[in-house]
């Protein structure tokens, strides 16, 4: 396993380094960073990294997704998703949770989910309570 500068205590089993292409699907376990430029798929259930230097053009599906570099394409983070400062990202963004740093850039689509059954009051009010009427109020 290698350990980079950091990442506090984070063990990666995969680093792609600046200068590096690749295109294609990259599958991996733990934690996987890039710094250089892919192309095509990226599917794991543990943590993807993109670096400063990375850039990124896929369907990514993973459990968490933190974004420094570049993202273009569409963004499945199981558990959360990453905007860190100095990133760009134009994509769609599926996530339950989503962080979005100051100095991040994002552009596109975000879907959280829909609103919870258990909550009704973040539904919205029908038109005759909003007009501050019913049946009951007409003159």
């Amino acid at each position: 396993m290698i350990k980079l500068k950091g990442l506090p205590s984070e063990d990666l089993n995969g680093f792609m380094d600046e200068g590096t292409q690749f295109h294609g699907e990259l599958r991996f376990r733990d934690t996987f960073r890039i710094d250089g430029h892919l192309t095509g798929k990226v599917v794991s259930e543990h943590t993807l990294i993109v670096g400063e230097s990375g850039k990124v053009d896929a369907e990514i599906d993973c459990g968490v997704v933190s974004i420094r570099g570049t993202v273009t394409g569409r963004v499945h983070g199981r558990q959360r998703i990453e905007l860190l400062a100095g990133s760009r990202v134009q994509a769609t963004l599926v996530s339950p949770r989503l962080v979005i740093e100051e100095g991040a850039f994002f552009q596109g689509q975000c879907d959280m989910g829909s609103l919870p059954k258990a909550a009704p009051s973040l539904l919205p009010l029908p038109s005759a309570v909003l007009a501050g009427g019913g049946p009951e109020h007409r003159s």
